[in-house]
């Protein structure tokens, strides 16, 4: 027995499987938060952006392995590792709201642009894709498996 293959998939579990990739892909450009942390090492910025910019480096080192993951072996390892990362994704969102709220926004943040924004933008993709995660059609792309003989 295999995992059910891509090109079995229906059109909206590819839509779905592509852009759950894509969407982790794009949070390798969390790696900023290397820049945020020289800051704070340096002075410029408060110690409470230390947590934000540290689950943001563990996004952004993760998502190389979990895209890999995904297109190589689904099950319920790789499915569990999603849910995890996405949960964890999310406090990292919660954390960047709550620094924000008491201590300011980082220096990173362009001027003239709302703080929040990008981040609430990712808290509901993050949302999004973790719910999806939990609906049948979309789990069984982990855990559906065709017979050789299918």
């Amino acid at each position: 027995m295999n995992s059910i293959k891509y090109k079995d998939f229906k059109t909206h579990e590819k839509a779905f499987f592509i852009g759950l990739i894509i969407w982790i892909f794009l949070q390798t450009t969390r790696f900023i938060a290397f820049s945020l942390i020289d800051e704070i090492n340096n002075g410029g910025e408060s110690l409470a952006w230390m947590y934000p910019a540290f689950l943001d480096i563990f996004a952004a080192v993760l998502a190389f392995p979990l895209i890999a993951a995904l297109c190589i072996n689904r099950g319920l390892s790789v499915w569990s590792m999603s849910i995890i990362y996405l949960s964890i994704s999310i406090v990292d969102h919660f954390g960047n709201f709550t620094t924000t709220t008491f201590v300011g926004p980082p220096s990173i943040v362009e001027e003239g642009m709302d703080p929040l924004l990008v981040p609430i933008i990712q808290t509901v993709l993050d949302f999004i894709f973790l719910i999806l995660l939990f609906i049948p059609t979309y789990r069984n792309l982990f855990f559906k498996l065709k017979t050789s003989n299918d």
